[in-house]
């Protein structure tokens, strides 16, 4: 236990020691350059988060959680695989709820086919055809291929 405590202290002694460097190199070098302090900044962070993490491996005081962390990051990332289409269409909804392009009512083409929009769901909206059929369109197509006709002028909604 002892040497562990002697190697965390090297080691906070080697990171303060980055700090310093970083902090007189962007003082010299980069004083003009804009955004160089929020490049720094993210750059300590990472340094503090690594040196966190070293420390609690280093003297063993989170063994049980780094484990369950890990258990808990690989089946999060297998899940993000997973549903990665339904994500992208949820974050695309909430993006049209949040923004004015696309509301309940908007009249829109797509696909070569026009409609109303009569519900806007988490991941799909849900469009009234002009032959009355009910059209369902993932979200995340609205940043892709739907025209939004208003007014009767069209913009093409992409980013």
């Amino acid at each position: 236990m002892e040497a562990n405590i002697i190697y965390a202290i090297i080691s906070i002694l080697i990171t303060a020691s980055i700090f310093i460097i970083i902090k007189i190199v962007e003082f010299t070098k980069f004083r003009t350059l804009l955004g160089s302090g929020k490049a720094t900044g993210v750059i300590f962070i990472i340094i503090a988060i690594a040196e966190v993490m070293y420390l609690a491996v280093t003297l063993k005081m989170l063994s049980p959680a780094i484990e369950v962390v890990t258990s808990l990051s690989a089946i999060l990332l297998f899940f993000t695989f997973v549903y990665l289409n339904k994500l992208q269409n949820a974050i695309s909804g909430m993006s049209i709820a949040l923004g004015r392009r696309i509301n309940v009512g908007s009249d829109i083409e797509f696909e070569g086919k026009h409609g109303k929009i009569i519900q806007i769901g988490l991941t799909k909206t849900m469009v009234e055809l002009n032959d009355s059929r009910v059209m369902l369109i993932p979200n995340k197509k609205f940043d892709e291929e739907v025209s939004i006709i208003s007014n009767s002028k069209i913009q093409k909604v992409s980013t």
